[in-house]
């Protein structure tokens, strides 16, 4: 079986390194590169903090390139109240001897989709900035790209706010774009990521692993889950990047509905909203989406007892 090429597109955090700790050790994965953008923190932390995931996972030879560092239009929103100040929370990793591409992430991404043999999949797992300014100034690239697999929205329920996903309400404008350009989208938002819980139990048995993957989930999935805790209901804490590379390493394990998805950026109690029409009237030409609704949790969780026990 062939793997499947990628871009991974990452604001790292907590969640996004626990993707990339996923996806570095599949065996299903072409990674053609890795780049960045501001929303966790800032694009110089999220930047560092995916040079050290990287090599600390002995990746080294996958390309990383610097992205945006701002919204397209509205004032910068991060979540250092979820990630801490590093982006990772508590966990800290040996600081990278590894440096970022030359070409800004837009370019790079470009390059590689224009040399490619093959359709590559994006992957981005923050706000969709790059991938925006990419369709947008490149509209040609789009038959490159075989699909956009992408962490972000909610059909039900917001997390920021009621209405509105983190990474959707970081750049809606960004959003909508992506969500209008005719690229086949599939959705892991909410309404499957929330159901991507890790318990205290997981990460004991993470934990007794004993190796540094081990080591570094187990610290950084902590201190999630301590914010977890004191803001929410959940026992735990849900892994949401994560979901997008067991959507493509694991289909099997996550449950879909076909739609129309579409970005609210004209509202006032609902601006960044993701408004999902899986009505069975509707005029289903016009359904850009596969959105994730369910997941096997402890298929899921195995998943990543497994990524560790790989490294």
């Amino acid at each position: 079986m062939s793997k499947i090429p990628v871009i991974i597109d990452v604001d790292t955090g907590i969640d996004d390194a626990m993707a990339l700790v996923l996806a570095l050790q599949s065996d299903k994965l072409d990674i053609r590169g890795i780049t960045t953008v501001a929303g966790n923190q800032t694009i110089e932390k999220t930047t560092r903090n995916t040079l050290d995931v990287v090599e600390y996972f002995g990746r080294i030879e996958i390309p990383v390139a610097m992205g945006a560092k701002q919204p397209l239009i509205r004032p910068q929103v991060l979540a250092a109240y979820a990630h801490g100040e590093s982006g990772l929370g508590t966990a800290v990793l040996p600081k990278a001897k590894k440096q970022t591409e030359e070409l800004d992430a837009v370019s790079f991404i470009k390059k590689v989709l224009e040399e490619s043999d093959e359709q590559v999949t994006l992957v981005p797992t923050g706000p969709l900035t790059n991938i925006a300014i990419l369709l947008k100034a490149y509209p040609h690239i789009k038959n490159r790209i075989k699909e956009i697999v992408l962490m972000g929205g909610g059909a039900f329920v917001g997390n920021y706010n009621a209405a509105a996903e983190f990474n959707i309400f970081v750049d809606p404008e960004a959003a909508q774009i992506v969500f209008n350009s005719g690229v086949k989208l599939v959705m892991c938002g909410l309404d499957v990521t929330l159901k991507a819980i890790v318990t205290p139990e997981d990460i004991n048995t993470i934990r007794a692993i004993g190796n540094k993957a081990s080591d570094f989930i187990a610290e950084a999935v902590e201190f999630y889950m301590d914010m977890y805790k004191k803001s929410t209901v959940f026992t735990g804490c849900a892994i949401h990047d994560a979901v997008t590379i067991t959507y493509l390493i694991a289909p099997e394990l996550i449950k879909t509905r076909q739609g129309i998805a579409s970005i609210d950026i004209d509202g006032k109690e609902s601006y960044a909203a993701t408004i999902c029409d899986f009505r069975p009237w509707r005029n289903k030409e016009k359904d850009n989406a596969l959105v994730c609704v369910d997941i096997d949790r402890e298929a899921f969780v195995n998943l990543l007892v497994d990524a560790c026990k790989n490294y």
